[in-house]
C-alpha cells in the first residue's frame, strides 16, 4: 500500500485545427465491454488470454485525501488500510492469509494507494477455480462496502500508518512541503497530502473515519475492472452479484470537483535544506486541464508529445558540451491534479550555475518561439512516436492483462483516453502526416506564456547565498527577450551504421536441443549462440551476451578505470556516432544495447524487434569492434559526476549506502566502488578504452542469448555476418580471478546519519558453502516465507514497521556461497524490540520449520509465476544464461514443477539452521547523528 502525491504525465491540451475530427469521440478499446448496475456503479470487462488463468481485479473509488474534512486529514488513506483489517467476509489477517494461500503475494500482487482524487485496490486472482475467482470479486465487494472499522484493528493500524510517513520523512518531504503549497496555490490540494496529518492519524475519534467511509464509498463512486482469462459473460454476472445488493446513502454528499486558481503574477520559490543533495531547477507553465474526450483532443496530445520530445533532445544536446549551463534537462507536458495540467522544463545544476541554467532553460524556449523547430527534428519524433504505436498494435493480442487495467481505472476516474492500439495506430498513420511543422511551432506561444507561471529552485543550505534571488529569476526573463538568438543548427549524419560490411565467418556446427526447443550454433571465431525463438511477444527479441573476465583480469591500479571502462564506451558512442548521433540514427527503431564491465564478467544487453534486428546486430558489433574516443564528452560526464558526488555527501540515504559499502568491502581496495568525487582523478581514460577493447577482443569468450519472435533462416545470416566476423581465438578463453572480497561476519555496526527520527536494520547472512540447486532454493523460500512472518509480527501485531522483508540466495561467483538478508525500517526506539522480534521468528523456524500453510503460500506463488513465467521471454533468456552458468542439464528449465512440490518443511528448517546463525551474521543498525 502507498500514498499516490507524485506527478502523473498525462499530456492534455485542445486547439481547434481539424474541424472534421472534431465531433468524433474516441472509442474505448474494441474489447472491452462497459455498463452500469442500478445503484450506478460503472464496470469494465475485458477477456484477454495471458496470463493463462489469472484475472486483474481493480477496484477504483473516485474518492481521495481532496474530500477530507479538516478533522479527516489521512483519513483517505487510513481507509485503504482499514480495508486489508477485517471485512464483512474476512476476519482481521485472514483476508491476506487466504490470498496468500491461493499465490497472492501481499504488496507484491495484492495492493491500494491512495490519491488526492482517488483511491484504488489491487487484486490479481487466479482464475483456474470457480471458488477462487469468486473469492476475489468478494473481497472486492467488501472493500467497496463491508470493511468492519473495529476500534481495535483502527488503533492497531495507528502506528503502521505512522511508520509508512516516517520513511517518507527527509529533505524531499521538507522541500516539497515548501514548494507544493506555491505549485498548487490557494487550492485544497495543498493542504490534504494523501499521507495526512499525523496528530489527527494518532487521536481521531473511531466514528470520524466510519464517518468517511460512509459517507464516500458508495456504488455511484465506483468502478470495478475485471481483465483477465475468464469469459466476459461470466465477469459481468459475478460484478452484477456481488455488487449490486450496495446501496447509496440516501443523503449523498455532493462529490466535488475542486480547482486550483490562476494566477496573473510569475511565482518563485526557493527551497533549501541541509540534506538537499543537489540543485534542481523547476519552470512551470501551469494550463487549466482540457477535455480528453474527442479525436481531435487525441490529435493535440499527440502533438504535445511531439513538442516536448524535440525540445527534450535538443537540452540533451545542449548538457553534452563542456561549457553545458545543466548536468541535464529535459522537457514534458503532464498533469498536477486533474483541475491542473502543466509544461515543463527542467534540469539539475552546478553549484553556481543556478542562474545561468534558468536563463538557458528561458532561452531554448524563446528560440523555439523565435525560430521553431527544424523539418528533421519533427520527423525523427514522428518516426519514434510511429515505431512506439506499431510496436503496441503488433503486440495486442500478446499484452498481459497488467498492462491492460490501468487505463480502464484512468478512464473512470479521469475521463483520459482508453482506446486500442489499432486504433491509435491507424490514427498515428493517419493523423502523422497532416501535422506540420509550422502548427506544432505554433504551440510555442501557447505553451510558454506569462500567466500561471511558477519557478522552483531546490538547493543544499550552503548554496542559499548562491542562488539568485526572486527579482533576479524574474529579471532573466526581461533579459532573454532583448538577446539575439541564432537558429538551432542540424548536424548531418550518416544513415547506416555499419557501410562497409565486415568478412562473414560460418557456423561450423548446430544443434536442436529438442527437449527445451533451443538451437546451440558454434561459429568459425569460437563464439557459441543459443537461440529460443518464441510467439510470446510478436515484436521483442532479447539479447543478452556474457563473457568470463571482468575488471578481476587487472592490477589494483587499474581498479576505477576498469571499472569504468564500460561507461566510458556509453558516454562516448561508438565509430562515427556520439550518443547523440545513434539516438538520432535510431529514431523509429527498437534497438537498445548496453554494454557493461562488471567485477567478474563483461556483457552486452538490450532488447530489438524482429524488423530491427540486423540494425541491433550491427550496434553489437560495433560495441565490440569500435569504440569511439571523444575525450571532451567524457571529460563532461566525468565533471557532472563529480559534482553529483560532491552534492550526494550530504544526502544521509547516501552517507548510509556509503558507509554500508565500506563495511561490506572488509578493507579490500577492490570491494569498494566510486564513492568520492576524487576517486574520478584516479581513471585515465585510454587506458580504460585499452580495457575495454581488451575485454570485447575474442569472441569465443562469450555466448551470446537471443530468445523471441526470430526466423532462424533470416537470422543465421546475420549470426554469420556480424558474430562470426568477430575477431576470435578459442584457444586463449578467460577464466575470472577470486580477489578474495568477503563480506566480514559476526559483527555489528552502528550508522549514525540524518536528523530525522528514523532507522533502518539491516541483517546480512553470508559465508563460503558449496553449490547445491535444492540448497539454493531452500534458502530462498526460506526468505518468503520468513517475509511472511515479519509482516505479521513486526507490522500487524507490534506495529512498529511499515514494511519487512527477508530474501536468500547462492552463487558460484567468485567461490560457492550463499547470502541473505533481513531488513526493516522503524523509529529508533523500536531498533532492539524489533530486532529481538525477528530473530523470534528466525528461532521458530530452526525449532519448529515453517507451518505447511506457510510453506504452502509460497509454493502456490511459485507454482502460478512459474506457469506464467514459462511464456515470458526474459525468463528463458535468463534461463540459458544461468544454465550455461552453473552448469545445469537444459531440462532442469522444465522441471520447476517437480522442484516446488520436492520441497519440504524439514529442508527449510535446515536451511535456517545451518545458514541464520550469529557467526555468519553482520548486523548494520541505522540512527540518527547526534
Amino acid at each position: 500500500m502507498k500514498t499516490k502525491y507524485t506527478l502523473i504525465l498525462i499530456g492534455i491540451w485542445l486547439i481547434s485545427t481539424l474541424p472534421s475530427l472534431a465531433q468524433n469521440d474516441v472509442p474505448l478499446d474494441s474489447r472491452v465491454r462497459t455498463g452500469k448496475l442500478a445503484n450506478g456503479l460503472t464496470y469494465y470487462v475485458q477477456q484477454n488470454p495471458k496470463p493463462e488463468k489469472k484475472v486483474e481485479l481493480r477496484l477504483a473509488v473516485n474518492v481521495g485525501s481532496i474530500l477530507e474534512e479538516d478533522d479527516q486529514a489521512g483519513l483517505a488513506h487510513f481507509t485503504e488500510h482499514m480495508a486489508f483489517n477485517g471485512t464483512r467476509n474476512f476476519e482481521k489477517n485472514e483476508l491476506i492469509s487466504y490470498l496468500q494461500s491461493i499465490g497472492v503475494s501481499f504488496g507484491g500482487d495484492l495492493n491500494a494507494y491512495t490519491g488526492f482524487d482517488e483511491t484504488v485496490y489491487i487484486l490479481p486472482i487466479p482464475s483456474d477455480d470457480e471458488e477462487k475467482l469468486r473469492s476475489g470479486f468478494m473481497v472486492l465487494a467488501d472493500w467497496a462496502g463491508g470493511v468492519l472499522m473495529e476500534e481495535d484493528d483502527i488503533d492497531g493500524e495507528r502506528g503502521i500508518i505512522v511508520e509508512e510517513w516516517r520513511t517518507g520523512q527527509g529533505y524531499s518531504q521538507r522541500i516539497r512541503d515548501k514548494f507544493l503549497p506555491v505549485l498548487l496555490h490557494d487550492s485544497k490540494y495543498a493542504d490534504r497530502l494523501p499521507i495526512g496529518k499525523m496528530d489527527i492519524v494518532e487521536n481521531f475519534e473511531y466514528e470520524t473515519i466510519r464517518r468517511f467511509y460512509k459517507d464516500w464509498y458508495r456504488p455511484d463512486l465506483m468502478a470495478v475492472v475485471a481483465v483477465g482469462d475468464e469469459d466476459p459473460d461470466k465477469l459481468e454476472a459475478l460484478i452484477q452479484e456481488f455488487f449490486s445488493g450496495l446501496e447509496n446513502p440516501k443523503d449523498s454528499k455532493e462529490r466535488q470537483s475542486f480547482t486550483v486558481p490562476e494566477h496573473d503574477e510569475t511565482f518563485v520559490t526557493i527551497a533549501t535544506d541541509h540534506e538537499s543533495p543537489g540543485i534542481q531547477i523547476q519552470l512551470y507553465y501551469k494550463h487549466k486541464a482540457l477535455p480528453t474526450k474527442t479525436v481531435e483532443d487525441y490529435k493535440n496530445i499527440l502533438k504535445r508529445r511531439l513538442y516536448s520530445g524535440m525540445l527534450s533532445q535538443r537540452l540533451d544536446e545542449i548538457r553534452q558540451k563542456s561549457d553545458a549551463p545543466f548536468i541535464y534537462a529535459g522537457a514534458g507536458y503532464g498533469n498536477f491534479v486533474r483541475d491542473l495540467d502543466y509544461f515543463s522544463t527542467s534540469g539539475a545544476v552546478a553549484p553556481g550555475k543556478a542562474s545561468i541554467a534558468i536563463k538557458a532553460l528561458i532561452e531554448e524556449n524563446e528560440r523555439v518561439a523565435q525560430f521553431g523547430f527544424t523539418d528533421q527534428e519533427l520527423e525523427r519524433v514522428k518516426k519514434s512516436l510511429m515505431n512506439s504505436a506499431e510496436r503496441a498494435a503488433k503486440e495486442m493480442n500478446k499484452a498481459e492483462s497488467g498492462s491492460l487495467v490501468g487505463k480502464y481505472v484512468s478512464h473512470f476516474l479521469e475521463g483520459s483516453f482508453a482506446e486500442d492500439q489499432q486504433w491509435r495506430y491507424e490514427f498515428y498513420q493517419e493523423v502523422m502526416p497532416q501535422i506540420s511543422l509550422e502548427e506544432i511551432n505554433a504551440l510555442a506561444k501557447v505553451l510558454v506564456r506569462d500567466d500561471n507561471r511558477v519557478i522552483v529552485i531546490t538547493a543544499p543550505d550552503k548554496e542559499k547565498e548562491n542562488l539568485p534571488r526572486e527579482e533576479e529569476v524574474l529579471a532573466l526573463f526581461d533579459a532573454v527577450e532583448q538577446m539575439q538568438l541564432t537558429p538551432y543548427e542540424e548536424k548531418l549524419l550518416a544513415e547506416d551504421l555499419i557501410t562497409d560490411l565486415p568478412k562473414a565467418g560460418k557456423i561450423t556446427s548446430s544443434e536442436n536441443i529438442a527437449s527445451v526447443d533451443i538451437q546451440e550454433l558454434t561459429l568459425s571465431n569460437g563464439a557459441k549462440v543459443f537461440i529460443k525463438s518464441t510467439d510470446f511477444k510478436n515484436d521483442e527479441i532479447l539479447i543478452n551476451v556474457i563473457g568470463k573476465g571482468g575488471t578481476s583480469l587487472y592490477a589494483d591500479e587499474d581498479h576505477l578505470t576498469a571499472s569504468n571502462a564500460g561507461v566510458m564506451v556509453n558516454v562516448m558512442g561508438i565509430g562515427d556516432f556520439s550518443p547523440t548521433d545513434l539516438k538520432k540514427v535510431m529514431a523509429g527503431k527498437t534497438v537498445s544495447l548496453t554494454p557493461n564491465i562488471s567485477t567478474y564478467s563483461q556483457s552486452i544487453s538490450g532488447v530489438t524487434s524482429p524488423k530491427d534486428l540486423e540494425t541491433a546486430m550491427q550496434l553489437m558489433h560495433l560495441y565490440f569492434s569500435k569504440p569511439r574516443k571523444d575525450a571532451e564528452l567524457y571529460e563532461v560526464y566525468k565533471a557532472n559526476q563529480k559534482t553529483q558526488l560532491e552534492g550526494a555527501q550530504a544526502n544521509p540515504d547516501f552517507q548510509f549506502s556509503k558507509a554500508i559499502n565500506k563495511i561490506l568491502a572488509n578493507g579490500h581496495p577492490r570491494a569498494s566502488g566510486i564513492f568520492d568525487p576524487e576517486d574520478y582523478d584516479q581513471i585515465d581514460i585510454d587506458r580504460g578504452l585499452e580495457i575495454y577493447a581488451d575485454r570485447f577482443s575474442n569472441a569465443a569468450n562469450f555466448e551470446f542469448f537471443f530468445t523471441g519472435n526470430i526466423d532462424l533462416a533470416t537470422f543465421k545470416p546475420l549470426i554469420e555476418q556480424y558474430i562470426g566476423s568477430l575477431p576470435g581465438n578459442p584457444d586463449q578463453k578467460d577464466e575470472f580471478v577470486d580477489l578474495g572480497i568477503r563480506r566480514p561476519r559476526g559483527k555489528k555496526e552502528r550508522i549514525e546519519v540524518g536528523t530525522d527520527e528514523k532507522s533502518q536494520v539491516i541483517m546480512f547472512f553470508s559465508g563460503e558453502t558449496t553449490y547445491d540447486r535444492k540448497k539454493a532454493a531452500d534458502i530462498s523460500y526460506l526468505g518468503e516465507i520468513l517475509t511472511i512472518k515479519l509482516i505479521e509480527n513486526l507490522r500487524e501485531e507490534i506495529g512498529g514497521v511499515y514494511g519487512a522483508g527477508a530474501s536468500g540466495s547462492m552463487s558460484i561467483q567468485p567461490v560457492d556461497n550463499f547470502s541473505f538478508s533481513i531488513q526493516f525500517p522503524c523509529s529508533p526506539d523500536m531498533v532492539d524490540k524489533l530486532t529481538e522480534a525477528a530473530w523470534k521468528e528466525v528461532r521458530k523456524i530452526q525449532e519448529n520449520g515453517p507451518t505447511e500453510d506457510d510453506l504452502n503460500k509460497v509454493k502456490e506463488k511459485r507454482r502460478i509465476a512459474y506457469e506464467e513465467n514459462l511464456k515470458r521471454n526474459n525468463f528463458w533468456n535468463g534461463q540459458m544464461s544461468a544454465i550455461r552458468t552453473y552448469g545445469f542439464e537444459w531440462e532442469s528449465i522444465l522441471d520447476g514443477k517437480a522442484s516446488i512440490e520436492a520441497v519440504t518443511a524439514d529442508r527449510i528448517q535446515e536451511a535456517a539452521i545451518a545458514f541464520l546463525t550469529p557467526e555468519n551474521l553482520l548486523e548494520i543498525q541505522r540512527f540518527p547523528a547526534k
